[in-house]
């Protein structure tokens, strides 16, 4: 590395790397004192220095982002090398190097990377060392290349993992899966530490460094990524799979919208969305930059795309930062709307349809329609937060439920649902184009939920154009946990019944189930699409069992549901 690649990186990125064994003589820098940060010494022990273990993320086909947080043993600007290996006891080496941080990032540290000497699909272990002390093995894979043939892309994905509700026994399974990386679909963090409508196991209560409710402060927020990474089997996970992460609202707050926090007065708070952002970049293993000179609109843009060779594109959508707020006519109307909970199990409004709602924005909803139409690849899926397809309970089951006559009633305008025009327009575009295998997976729901998406849901002869897998949350409560009543003022049925009316009131859907906690596993080939269903036995004690649900086959070139399960 000569003097001029080395300013490059040092003053550009705040990261110096170079390729092979050998370390070199840098300006600056004596070999001693470059030979001294990768000096390991064996008896030092990980976690004090690494409390959060380590992690990878975006990954490409010559780059990854790696992820770590230093704790030194007294406050000041850290120097940290990092190693990346083809083999595991790191015998030799393809990159190393080292990058610095300090208090003003909370001491987390990324590493963001795109080398010639990374090759595509290729599986790398790395590790941070620190005065040392060396951090616990990560590992992940590069993407193909891509222009190349590739017969086979498998993954998982995961969401609404709220620590207090319960343990992450989701994720001891799941790291031990023949996977290629893991999709995190939103809900990282729960900004509530004890929000009772929601949060009712209680199992990991936790206390903010504000004393408030809710997140307040940028201290609350990294409290609450440092918990939830402090946890063995999240970190397990981490260590062994590069992640491909967006958010969703609690990485903000409950069903929060641009800058607003819908459940807190005032909820205008731009203020705190900033913060947010910011924790959320200093904390996530993703190349996004935090532009902190910019406002929280435009200081993080997490919708981007991955390429997995001819095979696979997977597109990922921001639903949180450029929505339009609910279906009323001003902020006072909106506050009053959220503080009555109307967003829930609630009858259709006329503004539900104006055509001019947005939740995509229409700067994103130009580059998505642009992505999925114009991909060469076999199978388009979208990673997308909130549910697309319709959720209604029919005007029959809902006025035997109250005892008099009552509409169609949504299940949850903050879903796609409450911006009906713009799903219109993004199906009926794919569809015009005649776009073939195009899969959607989501979260949001705490449910496993298997169906197809349409045009027009209400219309029993209109062709669907999709499929789409909603994951079950890994501990958030679902419908057979939920112990608040609804907004119409009675008890939530039984989740049997709840199962049975869903079902029966939308017919797209084929498989629902709100009793469980998991995870979804996606196997990609050039024939078909094969999604499973997995379930744990119990989130509120440490342990548990795995079980199979469902699995759903999709054909290449058909919009069609194969019920697999008894095959495997």
């Amino acid at each position: 590395m000569d003097r001029r690649t080395f300013l490059k990186y040092s003053l550009a990125t705040g990261v110096v790397i170079w390729v092979g064994d050998k370390l070199p003589k840098m300006a600056g820098m004596s070999k001693d004192r470059v030979k001294k940060l990768f000096a390991v010494e064996s008896a030092n022990a990980v976690t004090p220095i690494f409390p959060q273990s380590v992690a990878s993320g975006d990954p490409q086909p010559r780059g990854i982002t790696l992820w770590t947080r230093v704790v030194p043993p007294q406050p000041g600007l850290v120097e940290a090398a990092f190693e990346i290996s083809t083999d595991s006891k790191f015998s030799t080496f393809v990159l190393r190097g080292f990058a610095q941080t300090d208090a003003f990032k909370d001491y987390t540290l990324k590493v963001r990377l795109n080398s010639r000497h990374i090759q595509p699909s290729t599986t790398y272990y790395y590790r941070f060392i620190y005065k040392g002390t060396v951090s616990k093995t990560g590992r992940f894979k590069t993407l193909p290349a891509s222009k190349s043939e590739v017969d086979q892309v498998r993954f998982a994905y995961i969401n609404c993992q709220d620590y207090i509700n319960g343990y992450y026994n989701a994720y001891r399974f799941l790291a031990e899966e023949e996977i290629d990386f893991v999709v995190f679909l939103g809900d990282y963090i729960y900004e509530t530490v004890g929000d009772t409508s929601f949060q009712n196991n209680g199992i990991r209560p936790l206390q903010l460094p504000s004393g408030e409710p809710a997140a307040a402060t940028l201290e609350d927020y990294r409290f609450l990524y440092q918990t939830c990474n402090g946890d063995s089997d999240l970190q397990k996970l981490r260590e062994r799979f590069a992640f491909i992460t967006i958010w969703d609202d609690h990485e903000f707050a409950n069903d929060c919208f641009q800058v607003n926090a819908p459940d807190q007065v005032p909820f205008f708070k731009p203020k705190l969305r900033q913060l947010a952002n910011q924790a959320w970049a200093e904390y996530t293993p993703t190349s996004i930059p935090f532009l902190g000179n910019r406002g929280p609109l435009a200081s993080l843009q997490i919708y981007r795309t991955f390429k997995f060779g001819n095979l696979l594109e997977l597109v990922m959508t921001d639903e949180r930062l450029y929505r339009d707020g609910p279906p009323c006519d001003n902020l006072e109307a909106q506050q009053q709307y959220y503080l009555t909970q109307k967003r829930y199990i609630t009858p259709d409004c006329p503004e539900r349809s104006n055509p001019n709602r947005t939740m995509l924005g229409q700067r994103q909803r130009e580059w998505f329609i642009n992505q999925i139409c114009n991909s060469s690849c076999i199978w388009k899926i979208w990673g997308n937060e909130v549910m697309t397809m319709q959720l209604k309970v029919l005007s029959a089951f809902a006025t035997q439920f109250l005892g008099q006559a009552t509409p169609d009633l949504f299940v949850a305008l903050d879903q796609w649902d409450g911006y009906p025009a713009e799903r219109t327009l993004l199906f009926q575009t794919l569809k015009n184009a005649g776009i073939k295998n195009f899969v959607t997976i989501t979260g949001d729901l705490h449910s496993f939920v298997t169906g197809y998406q349409k045009v027009n849901f209400d219309d029993p002869l209109d062709a669907p154009i999709g499929v789409e897998f909603v994951v079950g949350s890994t501990t958030s409560s679902n419908f057979s946990e939920e112990s608040s009543p609804s907004s119409l003022g009675v008890p939530l049925p039984p989740i049997d019944l709840i199962t049975q009316v869903l079902t029966a009131s939308n017919a797209h859907i084929q498989y629902f189930n709100s009793a469980t906690h998991g995870y979804n596993l996606v196997e990609v080939t050039s024939e078909a699409l094969t999604c499973t269903l997995k379930a744990v036995s119990d989130i509120t004690t440490l342990g548990g069992t795995l079980s199979t649900l469902k699995v759903f086959r999709v054909p290449r070139d058909r919009v069609l549901i194969e019920d697999v399960t008894t095959e495997k």
